[in-house]
C-alpha cells in the first residue's frame, strides 16, 4: 500500500515538473511591421493609444483625408481597457492588394455562472500598396476597435 501512494506521488510531483518545463507556450513571433498584417497592428495600436498622428501615417492617402474628417468631428482617445484581445490575421494578398481579418474579443464580468462573458467581432481591413509600402485603404472605425 505504501509504494502504491509513493508511486502516485513521484508520478503527480513529475507531471508537475512536465507541464512547469515545457507546457509554457511560446509567444508567437511579432508580424512583419512592413507586411499587411504588421501594418493593421500598428494602425490599431496607434489609435487605441489615441495617438492621430501616428495611425494617420499607415493610412493611404484617400483614406488620411477621410480619416481626418472623422477625427476633427470624434476625436480619438485613449483606451486602457485590458478586457480585450485583438487577433490580427492576413486573409488574402496579392502583389498590390491585401485583406487582412481582425477579431476583437472582449470580455465581461459575469454573475451568473452559466452566461457567456465573452463577445466577439470580425472587421476587414483592405490595403494597398502606395509607393513601395503598404498602406491602408479602408481603415476600421475607431469605436469598432475598442
Amino acid at each position: 500500500m505504501l509504494a502504491i501512494v509513493a508511486g502516485t506521488l513521484v508520478l503527480v510531483v513529475v507531471s508537475i515538473a512536465i507541464v512547469l518545463v515545457f507546457g509554457r507556450s511560446r509567444p508567437s513571433p511579432p508580424a512583419d511591421p512592413n507586411g499587411p498584417a504588421g501594418v493593421v497592428y500598428g494602425y490599431i495600436e496607434a489609435v487605441r493609444a489615441g495617438d492621430a498622428e501616428r495611425a494617420r501615417g499607415y493610412l493611404a492617402r484617400q483614406a488620411r483625408a477621410d480619416f481626418d474628417d472623422r477625427n476633427r468631428q470624434n476625436p480619438i482617445r485613449a483606451t486602457p481597457d485590458d478586457q480585450v484581445r485583438i487577433v490580427v490575421e492576413t486573409s488574402t494578398a496579392t502583389d498590390t492588394s491585401s485583406e487582412v481579418k481582425v477579431t476583437i474579443s472582449r470580455f465581461y464580468a459575469r454573475s451568473d455562472p452559466f452566461s457567456s462573458g465573452t463577445s466577439h467581432h470580425d472587421v476587414m481591413v483592405r490595403l494597398v500598396k502606395e509607393d513601395g509600402a503598404w498602406k491602408i485603404s479602408v481603415p476600421p472605425l475607431a469605436y469598432e476597435l475598442y
